[in-house]
């Protein structure tokens, strides 16, 4: 890694605001949330996750360098090809809980999920790239171990242990560094600023998207 010490500060940002210590994630893991709180959460992850590929195309359209964009397309395949695309695969955890895809069509987004979806389509649309790769790496950074918890947490304490059911999750648990790998390889020493307050930008919405789902039990409680 030619940019260690950069790497540092942006994992320090990220254990700081991770979305983990949220007090929605810590009464997730108290095994407190009902099916109506999950329902509510998993519309509103709908919008989210959907906007994935247009984070992902709107750095894709902005890279100049021809291998970067190769690794860019592989990463928005896999969130927009198919049927069992990442949305289709949370489409089938919803329905385990419930939820039709028609459910997740008609839902509207709240507040906290527009601040979200708003803050990375900027930061991604930029044409600077290093804000859109950072904010991607600043989500790629957490997103494994929040997987994997929530997984792990929805098998032990929710009773949803069926593969299928699970996919999303069992998906996103698997670390992938490409995203760290193109910001170290393109960002220089004078894009430091940038980088970190791009990875703070994107820390910050990803906890309001969570603040959108909690209620004041759950604060109360945590």
């Amino acid at each position: 890694m030619k940019n260690k010490k950069l790497f540092e500060k942006i994992h320090a940002i990220v254990t700081e605001k991770s979305m983990l210590k949220h007090p929605f994630y810590k009464y997730w893991l108290m095994g407190k949330l009902t099916k109506s709180d999950l329902r509510e959460y998993m519309k509103q992850y709908y919008h989210l996750e959907g906007a994935f590929p247009r984070f992902m195309s709107g750095i894709h359209s902005h890279t100049k360098d021809a291998a970067m964009r190769q690794t860019m397309l592989t990463n928005l395949r896999g969130e927009e090809e198919g049927t069992n695309n990442h949305l289709g695969q949370l489409v089938t955890f919803s329905e385990s809980l419930g939820l039709t895809e028609k459910n997740l069509k008609l839902s509207k987004a709240n507040a906290g999920t527009k601040k979200a979806v708003d803050t990375l389509l900027s930061l991604t649309s930029s044409t600077d790239i290093n804000k859109g790769l950072a904010a991607l790496t600043a989500y790629k950074h957490q997103i494994a171990e929040v997987a994997s918890t929530k997984e792990d947490g929805l098998k032990k304490l929710y009773g949803i242990t069926s593969e299928k059911a699970l996919q999303f999750f069992t998906t996103h648990s698997r670390t992938d560094r490409s995203w760290h790998e193109m910001l170290d390889g393109h960002v220089s020493a004078s894009d430091e600023k940038v980088v970190l307050a791009s990875v703070r930008a994107t820390c910050d919405a990803l906890l309001s998207f969570l603040d959108g789902v909690t209620t004041k039990k759950m604060l109360h409680a945590c």
